[in-house]
Order: C-alpha cells, then structure tokens, then sequence
C-alpha cells in the first residue's frame, strides 16, 4: 500500500460544550442537518460518555421547502420518543408551514422570533447555540436576533460578543 496524508476539518466549530449540563440549541437549513445529526446521535442514540453525561437540553430547529426534504425525520422521532422530554425538534417547512407573525412561509429565523423569549433565557443560562446551512440563512436570523434581543431589553451586538467571547455561538454556513 501507498501511503497518503488525509487532512479533515480543522477548529472546533462543531464540538459539543464542554460542560454536560449545558443546553444546546441547534439551528439548521437542508443538508446543514448533518453535524446536528451526529450531536443528537451520540446524546440520544448511542450507548456513549456523552449520553450518560448529558444532563441538558436539546433544541433542534430544522428549516426545509417541503416535508420532502426532511433528513432522517424517523431517526428524529425516535430519538425525541426516547429523550425523556430532553429533545425539543421545530420545524419550519417554508412552503408547507405559515408564521404566526405575518402569516406567510415559515422559516427557521420565524420560530427563532415565536420562541425568542425561550431562545434568550437558554442562552443567559449558558446555553450553545450552532447553525448550519447555506449561508443565506444568516442575514434573516440576526435581524430577528437583533428584534428579539430589542424585546428583551438588550442590545444585540453586545448579546453577541457576550456569546461569542463565552464560546456559546457556533456557525459553519458554506
């Protein structure tokens, strides 16, 4: 055999906390489901260390088009099933859903703003929040971040160098 160098992924984007205890909160586009996947796999599904150190909570918002386009909803079912009400999955299926703030398409940035007060309390408990997905999604979720962050009282680019310098805020969008 010959040899070969392999490289992977470098930094530590995707990594679960440190901490057991924290709660993570997991937005995601389409195919930006994948590390997520992996995340709720080692906490829910496998017999591993993480899962037996676990002692979060674990929200999955996942946007797609159509119902169609949902990756591995069955493995998400069952994982939800067997959480013991530690694993909260939403869904924003754009072209089949409507928001309850203007009644149009339902995206992720749209149950980001329907659960904002949730979403905040998480995070100033310490929670990790990661997105995934195709970069697009980014500009629409800090806008509602940023309305979110207004009705809660606080400023959102000072929010999001707290979460930042806390190593709380994960993105890896392509």
């Amino acid at each position: 055999g010959d040899e070969v160098d392999v490289a992977g992924p470098v930094g530590k984007t995707m990594l679960l906390p440190q901490d057991p205890n924290k709660d993570i909160i997991m937005i995601a586009t389409g195919t930006g489901i994948a590390p997520f996947r992996g995340f709720l796999h080692r906490l829910f599904m496998e017999n591993t260390l993480a899962k037996h150190m676990f002692g979060g909570n674990a929200w999955l918002v996942l946007g797609v088009p159509v119902s169609g386009g949902l990756l591995y909803k069955e493995e998400f079912d069952c994982m939800q099933r067997n959480s013991s009400g530690k694993l909260k999955i939403d869904y924003a299926i754009s072209r089949e859903m409507t928001n309850s703030i203007d009644g149009g398409k339902l995206y992720v940035q749209h149950v980001i703003a329907q659960n904002g007060k949730e979403l905040f309390d998480r995070l100033d408990a310490g929670a990790h929040v990661y997105f995934c997905g195709l970069k697009g999604m980014m500009p629409p979720i800090l806008d509602t971040l940023d309305e979110v962050a207004k009705s809660q009282g606080c400023v959102w680019s000072e929010k999001l160098s707290e979460l930042k310098k806390n190593n709380q805020w994960h993105v890896e969008v392509y």
